[in-house]
């Protein structure tokens, strides 16, 4: 008996304009390096306003980071830890597995 498996077609429009905004963003980022190469003064302004850009997203990575941290001490503190209290465990409640044994090669 042969099962018919059900296949349905789906919309890769989003995903094909994602990456032709990602060709258009990386196209425009090496016409504005040539630009800023081949115009003197706009490659200083331009590598000013990357540094400050990278700086600024560092600095929220970091403030984003330590503001995690703080706020994961209070609720680590308020949540708690289960713990059992009615079973005592002990070593000697253990028991060898059946048919094993460490002596025995092909275990």
């Amino acid at each position: 008996m042969m099962y018919m498996v059900q296949t349905q077609k789906v919309k890769t429009g989003k995903s094909g304009l994602g990456i032709l905004l990602i060709v258009a963003g990386v196209i425009a980022i090496i016409a504005l390096a040539a630009y800023a190469l081949t115009v003197p003064g706009v490659f200083e302004s331009v590598v000013t306003i990357a540094i400050y850009i990278v700086v600024a997203i560092a600095a929220i990575a970091v403030i984003a980071y330590a503001a995690m941290l703080i706020l994961a001490v209070p609720m680590y503190m308020s949540k708690g830890d289960v713990v059992q209290t009615d079973v005592d465990y002990s070593i000697d409640d253990v028991k060898p597995v059946e048919n094993s044994s460490s002596d025995d090669p092909k275990n």
